[in-house]
This record gives C-alpha cells, structure tokens and sequence, in this order.
C-alpha cells in the first residue's frame, strides 16, 4: 500500500489506484483504466477569462479533429491525460498541493 498526495507518485509507483474523496473511495483501477474512462488525450483550451477549460478524447485523431474545428486555435495544447485531470473531472478540484 502506498498513501499519498502526490498523484504524479502513485501513478509512478502503482498498479492500482484508489480515489478516495470526503472519505469515500469514488474511484478504482489501474492508472490507464482510469485514464480511459475519462480520455487518454486532454485538450486545454485557454479562455478569454484568463481561464482554461479541458475536453478529453479516447485518441490522438479525435483530438486533433476537435482542435481544427476550434476558432482560435494557437491557444490550445494537445497532451496525454493524466491522473491529476481524473481527480480533477471526479472531484470538480485541484489535487491539494497544487
């Protein structure tokens, strides 16, 4: 078992995640199991308001499909998901410590 904050850690060093919430695990299973749930590839789009917003895809190509469909483009960076982005979509907040 492995207790920890830091999520970059457990999806370094774990087979098996647990996401445990107000005390309550909400979320279970290997790091790509929960990656794919949520989309392996994040798509951060910066706002107008300073902010950024997150669209999740299963690849690469709908991804990109996306983007190219998006006014504005040179403010969006495509990347791989992450466990931090699952916390964050479950939880709707950043990992503490950040």
């Amino acid at each position: 078992f492995l207790t920890t904050h830091y999520i970059e850690e457990a999806e370094a060093l774990c087979r098996r995640v647990g996401i445990i919430h107000q005390g309550k695990l909400i979320a279970l299973g290997t790091p790509i199991e929960l990656r794919q749930k949520l989309g392996m590839i994040a798509v951060e789009m910066r706002t107008n308001e300073n902010g950024t917003e997150y669209r999740y895809f299963p690849d690469r190509a709908a991804a990109s499909e996306f983007i190219q469909r998006l006014p504005g483009a040179e403010r969006v960076v495509m990347r791989e998901s992450n466990l931090e982005d699952v916390f964050i979509e479950i939880t709707g907040q950043k990992v503490l410590g950040d």
